[in-house]
């Protein structure tokens, strides 16, 4: 029973290959330096132990509630195995930043930020409470485009991210500064959100606290991820990161997240093929 204790404590660096965790619990398949074959075929990714990943202690850590990591495919990681020698049980603690070139994609000509980093590769997620945003642009020729990037990139699948593009779509058009023509409503947004049920607010006060300005794409992207995420309950967060049928994950949320009078769902179905077809 003390397997569990401590006094054979055994660290590790790996790799991260996979993070599409079928329990959606934000663990990540790790191929382990000193631990894993770098050859697949010997070791092939369904044969890595799923890890776990430490969430710092202002997040709930119960029911699904609070952030999920961050972790994407190819980050460099630095853990413990919670088993001891028998090294089947995987933690990851936090990550290893580290840039990698490859001299055919990235020549001299590469944009890059003060930090070194090109800017295509930014972190594109929420900002921290309390803390100024980030000047990231997001990639894409037109808003349909730099949304459906930005979902994707924080880890929701392309079928999820059409969806709810195709449900913004049909909403606003996109347009992160459009208001409601229906007299009296002042839905704003490319959701809509309604300050007769305080959602309006809730995205400004959203903004007022990371000093960011509500009335930009960038901003509203953020607000639905970390709205959609922290009230995963209310709106079936985890339900729908389980779907992968484009017409069953547009109706979730236009009657989860969205709730509008009329549904017009045929037109948000519409949008979000035409979004998969384009960007996918």
């Amino acid at each position: 029973m003390n397997k569990f204790y401590g006094d054979t404590l055994r660290w590790f660096i790996g790799v991260v290959e996979s993070t599409n965790d079928p329990l959606h619990v934000g663990r990540c398949r790790v191929r382990i330096y000193g631990v894993h074959n770098d050859n697949v075929d010997h070791v092939p990714e369904s044969a890595l132990p799923w890890a776990s990943c430490l969430v710092p202690t202002t997040e709930d850590g119960v029911s699904g509630l609070g952030r999920s990591p961050g972790l994407k495919p190819g980050a460099m990681v630095f853990g413990f195995f919670m088993d001891g020698a028998l090294s089947q049980q995987p933690v990851i603690m936090g990550s290893i930043p580290r840039i990698e070139i490859n001299d055919d994609i990235i020549d001299d000509t590469s944009v890059l930020s003060a930090s070194g980093i090109p800017e295509e590769d930014k972190n594109l997620d929420i900002p921290p409470r309390g803390t100024t945003g980030t000047s990231t642009t997001i990639i894409g020729n037109n808003n349909n485009e730099r949304a459906f990037n930005f979902l994707v990139g924080n880890g929701y699948s392309k079928i999820q991210a059409a969806a709810i593009c195709g449900n913004f779509i049909v909403e606003s058009g996109m347009d992160p500064t459009i208001e409601s023509q229906v007299p009296g409503e002042a839905s704003f947004g490319i959701a809509q959100w309604n300050p007769a049920a305080g959602r309006l607010q809730r995205l400004q006060a959203y903004a007022d606290d990371r000093n960011l300005d509500y009335k930009t794409l960038k901003t509203q992207l953020q607000f639905f991820h970390y709205e959609f995420t922290t009230e995963g309950n209310y709106y079936g967060y985890n339900k729908f990161k389980a779907m992968t049928n484009i017409i069953e994950a547009t109706t979730h949320i236009c009657n989860k997240y969205e709730k509008p009078g009329t549904p017009h769902l045929d037109r948000r179905i519409a949008a979000a093929r035409r979004t998969l077809e384009i960007y996918g």
